[in-house]
């Protein structure tokens, strides 16, 4: 399952996601972040990750195929996570090579959005 947060706005945008998200939810990600560059240019993503307990990296990432696809297009990403293997995987450039990626803790979700829109 996945849903747009309201703090999206231009080329910034934000997803909340959980471990239940389906290929048809990447699809509809995907479609979203496609139609806002071919509107604005470079996006800036906000991913907060709700579960995931015990998946492979390369499994999130496969859930996560849109940020794969657009990786080029990324300008910055914030990930928003309780879990240590994804601030692991999120500091050592597991998501998107080329792209500025942060990893912040759940508790700072508003530092995450304050990150994406100040740069």
């Amino acid at each position: 399952m996945f849903k747009q947060l309201s703090g999206s706005s231009g080329n910034i945008l934000g997803f909340k996601i959980s471990e239940d998200v389906t290929g048809e939810d990447v699809g509809a990600m995907s479609r979203i972040v496609s139609e806002t560059i071919a509107a604005k240019g470079k996006v800036q993503l906000l991913i907060e990750i709700e579960g995931f307990r015990h998946m492979e990296p390369e499994a999130l990432l496969e859930k996560l195929r849109f940020v794969r696809e657009h990786a080029g297009e990324i300008k910055r990403m914030a990930v928003v996570s309780n879990r240590v293997w994804i601030k692991s995987w999120v500091r050592n450039g597991g998501l998107v090579a080329h792209t500025e990626v942060e990893h912040f803790d759940s508790s700072e979700t508003d530092a995450a959005w304050q990150w994406i829109r100040n740069r």
